[in-house]
């Protein structure tokens, strides 16, 4: 097999000190996919590179590179969201061997086909058309996730079954949408787009046979998620239907079909025998006029549960909710699962030629002005925002990303809800196919009686008062690490840390997000930060634990004595534990953020955990009382988290003032939020 060209020289060499790159898997009009190696977790990567003009000026290279990041943490911030978009993982710009200044953008690596591939597949084998329940099972994990992409105010611009990928995850075969990205950086750089040009290369927006007509037309009114809207109907007549929804020899005669409102292709038109409840939904989706449309693909989702099945209590049961519960994309239905399942998973890459082969090249379209549209998100939401990476690489249908993801049998339900009951009750028992992480220690802490709380401290932590549990139980004897973490992440039965959380600023993300241990290679055995209270759960389930309940973390921390601080009553110390590094700490001393877990010995806990005071914060599975030390409750105590309550994390972290030190404090937070120091220990009953 010839190797491909390499413009930039990366093959072979390092980039940041990060990625060990290997080969060029694809190339197109603007940028170099390669197959990198993550030298800190070990596991294979894509990495994105573009082509930049040469004729930038330095000026202009600064502008574009501040867009081009700001856009990169964007697309982290949808891959974390959402299981189902493929996830960002780094972004940057580094010098080439060659001499090349180059932005990159580093990817998971997806093994399988994409939906384009997999619908010609069965054109060929005279099976193109699906039953409707199973073309609707197919496309909503792409509904869902593009529901939370246009909550958070974001379009794609480029859906198309090209970016619609079937990967291989945990045994399992997952629909997941590829290509959110930063071309309308390059599209809204005027000096960019005319340094593009002079090179006699264009700027792709979209793809015409997946276009709406304000694509193709600028007059019609802005793009933003209602373009997406018309996309993913197109896609879900040509399941139905077997063949694309649009027809034509070039872009004017599909512009011809997107914009005739006489002919609007619906699963009816186009031949499919669908219920006419169906149709009128897709009607309504395929509208020429983008004010007629769903403006959402949440509401284009619901309505066509609604009108597939019948029931809105169905639809419930069916889709997978979008807000407050971070998912894994649903499986893919039994159609498309079982013709996959005949051959080996296939790493697809691009046409040789893919820059030459993609469609008719079609300029950026400008937003309309904001009293063209009456209702929506303002339009200011869509400027300056993502659509498909597929124009900004010009490679039509490929995908590169992947994990080489280990075997896991938990079913997605399980990884769905949230503990109920008393967290410490018997029968928790490890995920069926799921492995523990080297280094999965943990200690033995036996029932006993202990003092909780403090007649010093702040109300919620009084009175003082003495609890006795009457279970022993096991708990981590370290924090968990990023590399542990990976594991979960990988199996698809957790979602990427990042830093998140509706308390925080999006300032405060874009400016500190980066000191989430998982961008940094050289942190794989440190505390997972930037982790939720679902994402803890998640976690502790898939290695068969649970979270500590309150008291039991404060009892494993305390001892029966009652210490103060884990290692005593001494006070505390830079010497002793990770504290007090954000800002003018007292204990920066030139470092900011986590140490490696285990590496203050004397922060050891009565029972031997490590690190239960400083270095992050740990989620405990209580909901917050403020009156909870009141009510007298003695044995086995715990407030049962129900939705609507914060959550609450334990034992100060790396950016705590030197009181939060104290193993009775407790702090209060919206379980939606992943901050710089929060964390994750487990624990499980003792056998």
């Amino acid at each position: 097999m010839t190797a491909s060209p390499d413009p930039f020289g990366w093959a072979g060499h390092d980039l940041n000190g990060k990625y060990h790159v290997e080969r060029v898997v694809g190339e197109g009009g603007f940028g170099v996919v390669y197959r990198a190696m993550h030298r800190g977790l070990g596991e294979p990567v894509a990495i994105k590179c573009l082509k930049m003009p040469g004729s930038l000026a330095e000026k202009e290279r600064a502008a574009f590179e501040q867009s081009f990041l700001d856009e990169g943490r964007l697309l982290h911030r949808l891959s974390r969201a959402h299981a189902g978009i493929a996830q960002a993982m780094d972004m940057g710009t580094a010098v080439s061997p060659l001499g090349v200044w180059t932005p990159f953008l580093v990817l998971e690596w997806l093994e399988g086909n994409s939906l384009q591939d997999e619908l010609e597949a069965r054109r060929a084998r005279g099976e193109a058309a699906l039953p409707i329940r199973e073309a609707l099972d197919l496309i909503s994990p792409a509904l869902d996730a593009l529901a939370v992409a246009h909550d958070e105010g974001v379009a794609h611009r480029d859906i198309k079954p090209a970016n619609l990928f079937l990967a291989r995850v945990g045994g399992r075969t997952m629909l997941k949408v590829l290509d959110f990205g930063i071309a309308k950086v390059l599209a809204h750089t005027v000096t960019l787009t005319r340094a593009f040009e002079e090179t006699g290369t264009s700027i792709k927006a979209f793809t015409p046979q997946y276009g709406a007509p304000e694509q193709f037309d600028p007059s019609r009114g802005a793009t933003g998620p209602w373009t997406d809207v018309f996309a993913l109907a197109l896609i879900f007549v040509e399941l139905l239907t077997g063949r694309p929804a649009l027809e034509g020899m070039d872009t004017i005669q599909l512009f011809v079909a997107a914009a005739n409102p006489q002919a609007r292709p619906t699963a009816r038109r186009r031949g499919a025998r669908v219920p006419e409840a169906v149709d009128r939904v897709l009607e309504k989706a395929l509208a020429v006029n983008p004010r007629e449309r769903y403006v959402k693909a949440g509401e284009l989702r619901d309505e066509l549960f609604s009108a597939v099945h019948g029931s809105l209590d169905t639809r419930r049961l069916l889709r997978a909710p979008t807000s407050g519960t971070e998912l894994a994309p649903a499986p893919l239905p039994e159609a498309l699962r079982s013709a996959q399942d005949l051959k080996p998973p296939v790493v697809v890459l691009p046409a040789p030629d893919a820059a030459s082969t993609t469609s008719p090249q079609v300029g950026p379209v400008p937003p309309a002005p904001k009293s063209e549209r009456a209702k929506g998100p303002p339009l200011a939401l869509m400027l300056g925002l993502p659509i498909g990476m597929l124009a900004l690489l010009g490679l039509a249908g490929t995908a590169w990303w992947a994990y080489d993801r280990p075997s896991s049998d938990a079913s997605s339900e399980s990884i769905r809800q949230p503990t109920q009951g008393n967290p410490t009750a018997p029968g928790t028992s490890p995920t069926e196919g799921a492995s523990r992480p080297p280094g999965d220690e943990m200690v033995h802490v036996p029932a006993g009686a202990f003092t909780m709380g403090s007649k010093t401290a702040s109300a919620s932590e009084r009175p003082e008062h003495t609890v006795t549990l009457t279970r022993p139980f096991m708990l981590d004897r370290l924090e968990v690490t990023v590399a542990q973490y990976a594991t979960c992440v990988r199996s698809g039965a957790c979602t990427p840390a990042g830093m998140h959380g509706p308390d925080l600023a999006r300032s405060d993300i874009s400016v500190r997000g980066a000191l989430c241990n998982a961008f940094d290679p050289a942190r794989v055995n440190h505390p997972i930060n930037c982790v939720d209270r679902l994402q803890a759960e998640a976690y502790c389930r898939f290695v068969g634990k649970r979270l500590p309940t309150e008291a039991e973390w404060e009892y494993a921390a305390r001892g029966v004595a009652g210490n103060r601080f884990p290692w005593g009553n001494e006070r505390p110390s830079c010497a002793v534990l990770v504290i007090e590094r954000a800002g003018a700490g007292v204990c920066r001393d030139g470092t900011t953020g986590t140490g490696t877990v285990g590496s203050y010995p004397a922060n050891a806990s009565p029972f031997g955990a490590l690190d239960m005071s400083g270095n992050v914060r740990e989620w405990v599975s209580d909901g917050f009382d403020e009156n909870a030390y009141r009510r007298g409750d003695t044995a086995n105590p715990v407030v049962a988290w129900r939705p609507g309550m914060k959550g609450i994390v334990r034992g100060g972290g790396w950016d705590s003032p030197l009181g939060d030190a104290s193993a009775w404090r407790r702090v209060a937070i919206n379980p939606t939020t992943g901050d710089l120091s929060t964390g994750i220990r487990c624990a499980r009953d003792a056998q």
